[in-house]
């Protein structure tokens, strides 16, 4: 089962990014949609396979369009820390995630642009706020039998993952693309309206892969008496 739903991760994955496409500041680069499935990569793969997932997906697509990794190879850095972070916190591990917000948040702060566009990550502080918040929590909200419960847990994972890979793909945008504070600054209201359709988009699919898996447990113990009377 495991080594499936890593086969479709990756072939969904692969297939649905081209399709959202949002333009980057300071360049001619698109942003492509794959933050939105962060989160749910993380929650059916873990914080390791999922990472192996990501890792996979992005050098298959370099190798089809390099001109895509605007970043170089530190283009790998935002998703495979958002799939960490998204893998760890639906295990109940949110110090990892924690973690990974913090230390992104203390390097964007330590960078010239940082100082000058310092409320640029509001919704990456906003994310943080939510993990210290619920904690263990959050996997007890995502495998919930209340559905609102449910929903909150999924888009609190969807929105920390997707702000996670946002944090770290500005500080590299201002390390490798050199780009300025006033870049930063103009584009807020657009990455807002960016990364909350990215967030609603990973939640979407994490409450789909929770009730499939639901599903697949409610008639586990029917599968395993058919199995064994075969046997």
């Amino acid at each position: 089962m495991l080594f499936l739903i890593f086969v479709w991760t990756v072939t969904f994955m692969f297939i649905f990014i081209p399709f959202l496409k949002f333009q980057m500041i300071g360049s001619t680069h698109i942003i492509r949609a794959y933050p939105s499935l962060s989160a749910v990569c993380g929650l059916l793969l873990g914080p390791i396979y999922g990472f192996f997932a990501v890792m996979l997906v992005t050098l298959i697509y370099f190798f089809f369009n390099p001109k895509a990794f605007y970043f170089g190879a530190y283009s790998l850095i935002p998703p495979a820390l958002a799939v960490i972070s998204a893998g760890a916190l639906s295990e109940g591990k949110w110090k990892y995630a924690a973690i990974i917000l913090i230390v992104g948040l203390l390097l964007f702060y330590l960078t010239d642009v940082g100082r000058v566009a310092f409320y640029h990550p509001c919704l990456s502080i906003l994310a943080l706020l939510l993990v210290l918040i619920f904690r263990e929590r959050m996997s007890k909200l995502l495998f919930n039998k209340d559905c609102k419960k449910l929903i909150v847990g999924a888009v609190i994972l969807s929105f920390s993952s997707v702000m996670i890979d946002h944090l770290y793909g500005s500080i590299l945008g201002i390390v490798y693309l050199n780009l300025s504070a006033e870049d930063y600054i103009s584009v807020i209201p657009i990455f807002v309206k960016e990364r909350l359709i990215m967030t609603l988009i990973g939640a979407f699919f994490v409450i789909f892969a929770v009730e499939i898996s639901k599903c697949f447990l409610k008639h586990a113990t029917k599968l395993k008496e058919k199995l064994i009377k075969s046997y």
